[in-house]
């Protein structure tokens, strides 16, 4: 390598299945050694990262050039009103109350540039704050150009390079990368563009261009790298560069790596790999194509129990380029295979993204919606009454993800968006990475990915959207099997989140027209867009349910024919998820991988997501008030739960006691012999898995977000007890707001419902949709649910402080003690 680098020794440290420190790394009772993982006790040799310099505009005082991008521009966009002042640049963003598409009130600031290769910048950072709320902004570019601004539901659905916005007031830094739309595109206009939930300011401090490389400004380091959807927890250094470690090859060990550069740079790797003077492996590679990852892979096979040494090289004509080595691993034969001691299994944790129960035929559903599963019940354990914690994918993803409640990670604090996990709250991606497990993603939903901080803790995460969202598992699965063929490490934890059954239901040859047929499928899709044309004014001023009631009768849509086609299309986008389900088992099986896999199945919320017409509720007679419902409505949060070990867990056993999603960490640390972590909502269900009792217990539900005018935490704590189920809203006045959904995302927006009581009170035996609130018959439960509630709300706030960053109080022993008798904390 050439002369001029600079050369750091690290320090070795001990962690699971390391080994002694500054010993060799071993591959351990897993197989497995994530080498990004031990890169303080590698011999790393990089030069100095260059100095790149960026080019800044500051708002103190002035425009700086930019204008206004609005309406006059675009005609999607609304008018936005720019003034100066308080070392900054507001930026009004629908004041006159219209805005110029069907989504959210866009728009922002341009400016025009001296043209420079696109390639040279990575994005943009902005130091901005608001104290309103906003669905997301992002940075466009060569606004002259067809495609340049994206649909305005692309800043809504946190879609790729945008960045949520915080609305507590803070001054907070954004990286907001580019996009670019062909090869070797030249930067000739610059935007920022952001969409709020209404009139909404932002004030901007500072806009700076990003140079390529800045965000590897240190030396070498580890961080997640995305390339075309593809995140990967990456080695980086500067060329030229050595890391090498001590390894201990296991048997039929292997490495394997991806690579990639950054735009304008050409890199050339060699990774090699050496037991001895002679005994030796290599591969060398050229990597200028900076949109994807290059993998390569080492056959260690004949250097089975050697002591060696791995070391990657980087070398380019650019001094200081960008090294990037994805997902570093040495891995051999799965345990069994290497050492005769039971086999660890894989695990497949499978998500179906708004995928009720209610609406399953495993669960007694009239259609005939899920063969399949009625009969991968006879192989596992099926959980009757299982609810997610919340009504939508970000807090409730957040929560089984961790096992703790949304209000404790934090709430909704960036517009419509979830807090991202706090550090501080072990994922179970992180949980399974530690024991040694290859971890991987492949969600559909960019909201159970890096929009809420879920990359962590994952080796390789695919959240490509695909073009057919009813569709999406077929996509997903062959990402998977290619996955798995290139890198077949075990044992490997696997998260899907399919969309397949998520609106807009647009089901797929055989299943199209089993239920709705073509007629009313095109009148469905008619009725739809009249809709929203008609009545798209009401949406944001009321509940989602009463919105739906409203607008059907504005546009003078039939109610029932309009929910019923809904339903319809619904059942059909279920019906094709399950025979994707049972394809990917057979081909499971069919592999020999079935034998040694733990299969859960479940889901994020039942039908429908928080913006999405409530067919469910819209088909029950008499019609619901608008302000009736809960977090627990059946419909909203009953979700299937389906555990399958073949060989281990006993087949053919259903429970009908109420379980919630966040139990499901638990369980799988318990079932694979994991410690739990110190804090912990959830709780394990092995012990009814192995064919003991469960014991009924409450369940509560959330939905939290930060008030941008109080910085107080407002929404719902639901709980279900027994036959009983109870909706408290925690905020300010002594009058409720209740809403449907319930909680942070809508119904603390607004005082829809003034006049209602905090609390509602229903009989779930009678009524499991919620719809009628029987506090005047019993006045008494009230008053104990709405102690008990406040109750849980006081401990969720103690455990809320342990996750916050920065530094807080440590909690002294009554309020310990408090948590402990919960099960909150060991």
């Amino acid at each position: 390598m050439a002369a001029g680098v600079v050369v750091l020794a690290g320090c070795g440290r001990e962690e699971p299945g390391a080994g002694p420190a500054g010993g060799a790394a071993t591959a351990g009772a897993s197989g497995i050694v994530h080498l990004a993982d031990r890169l303080e006790g590698a011999r790393v040799a990089s030069a100095p990262a260059p100095e790149r310099g960026a080019r800044e505009w500051s708002f103190a005082g002035s425009t700086a050039g930019w204008t206004a991008l609005d309406a006059g521009r675009d005609r999607r966009l609304a008018a936005v009103k720019l003034e100066s002042g308080e070392g900054a640049l507001g930026i009004g963003i629908g004041g006159d109350g219209a805005s110029g598409g069907d989504g959210p009130p866009t728009g922002g600031i341009a400016i025009e540039l001296e043209p420079t290769p696109l390639g040279d910048w990575t994005g943009i950072l902005v130091r901005a704050r608001s104290r309103d709320r906003f669905a997301g902004m992002g940075v466009v570019h060569n606004l002259e150009e067809e495609g340049a601004i994206p649909g305005l539901f692309h800043f809504f659905m946190g879609g790729e390079g945008v960045a949520p916005v915080f609305n507590d007031g803070s001054t907070q830094t954004y990286h907001l990368p580019f996009a670019p739309r062909a090869e070797g595109e030249t930067l000739k206009s610059l935007g920022l563009v952001a969409a709020a939930l209404g009139p909404g300011r932002l004030e901007v401090l500072s806009i700076a261009l990003v140079p390529r490389g800045a965000d590897f400004a240190e030396s070498h380091g580890v961080r997640p790298v995305t390339r075309t959807h593809v995140t990967r927890r990456t080695v980086f250094a500067h060329a030229p560069a050595t890391i090498a470690w001590d390894v201990t090859v296991p048997a039929s060990g292997r490495l394997d790596l991806a690579l990639a550069c950054l735009p304008g740079e050409t890199v050339r790797y060699r990774a090699v790999v050496r037991a001895g003077g002679a005994d030796e492996r290599s591969v060398d590679a050229e990597v200028s194509d900076p949109a994807f990852w290059q993998e390569v892979t080492l056959d260690l096979a004949a250097l089975a129990g050697k002591e060696a040494e791995v070391r990657l090289e980087a070398e380019s004509s650019s001094a200081g380029a960008v090294a990037l080595f994805g997902t570093p691993l040495l891995s051999g034969a799965p345990p069994a295979k290497a050492s005769g001691r039971p086999r660890v299994p894989n695990v497949i944790f499978y998500v179906i993204d708004g995928g009720g129960a209610d609406l399953m035929s495993l669960y007694g559903y009239e259609r005939e919606t899920t063969p399949f599963l009625v009969e991968l019940a006879k192989e596992g354990v099926v959980f009757e009454r299982a609810y997610s914690s919340s009504t939508w994918t970000q807090p409730s993803t957040a929560s089984f993800m961790t096992g703790l409640h949304h209000s404790v990670l934090g709430g909704l604090r960036r517009g419509v968006h979830s807090t991202p996990i706090p550090a501080g709250a072990t994922t179970m991606a992180e949980h399974l990475r530690r024991a040694g497990f290859l971890t991987a993603s492949f969600t559909a939903n960019p909201n159970a990915g890096r929009v809420i901080g879920l990359e962590r803790g994952i080796d390789y995460l695919s959240d490509a959207e695909p073009e057919d969202h009813a569709t999406s598992s077929v996509f997903l699965h062959e990402a998977y099997f290619d996955f798995r063929r290139r890198l077949p490490a075990e044992p490997c934890w696997v998260h899907f989140q399919t969309v397949d059954v998520h609106e807009p239901n647009l089901s797929v040859a055989p299943f199209a027209g089993t239920f709705v047929p073509e007629e009313e499928r095109a009148r469905a899709e008619r009725w739809e867009e009249e809709l929203w044309t008609k009545a798209g004014d009401l949406f944001g001023t009321t509940s989602i349910a009463d919105f739906y009631d409203r607008a059907l009768e504005r546009a003078g849509i039939d109610r029932k024919a309009f929910y019923e086609a809904r339903r319809g299309l619904y059942d059909e986008t279920m019906a094709h998820q399950d025979r994707e389900l049972g394809r990917l088992v057979e081909r499971l099986k069919a592999s020999g991988e079935w034998e040694h896999t733990l299969l859960v199945i479940g889901a994020d919320h039942g039908h429908p997501a928080g913006t999405f017409s409530r067919w469910g509720r819209g088909l029950i007679e008499p019609k619901p008030e608008g302000w009736q419902g809960a977090l627990f409505d059946s419909y909203a949060a009953r979700v299937p739960l389906l555990f399958v070990w073949p060989g281990v867990i006993p087949g053919g056993r259903r429970s009908a006691v109420p379980v919630s999603m966040i139990d499901v960490l638990p369980t799988l640390l318990e079932l694979l012999g994991l410690p739990p972590p110190e804090v912990l909502q959830g709780r394990s269900l092995a012990p009814f898995l192995r064919g003991g009792e469960l014991a009924p217990r409450e369940l509560l539900f959330d939905e939290f977000r930060v008030d941008e005018a109080s910085g107080a935490m407002i929404g719902n704590l639901d709980v279900i007890d027994g036959k009983w189920g109870a909706s408290l809203e925690i905020g300010p006045g002594e009058e409720g707001r209740h809403a449907v959904p319930a909680g942070g995302r809508w119904g603390a927006v607004h005082p829809f419902f003034e006049g209602r009581p905090r609390l509602l009170l229903y009989d779930l035996e009678q009524d499991p949709f919620a719809t009628r609130a029987v506090n005047a018959e019993h006045p008494e439960l009230v008053a104990r649910f709405e102690k008990l509630l406040m109750e849980r709300w006081e401990a969720h706030q103690l455990l809320a402080e342990r996750f916050q960053e920065g530094e807080s109080a440590p909690l002294d022993p009554a309020q310990l003690e408090q948590l402990r008798a919960l099960g909150y904390v060991r």
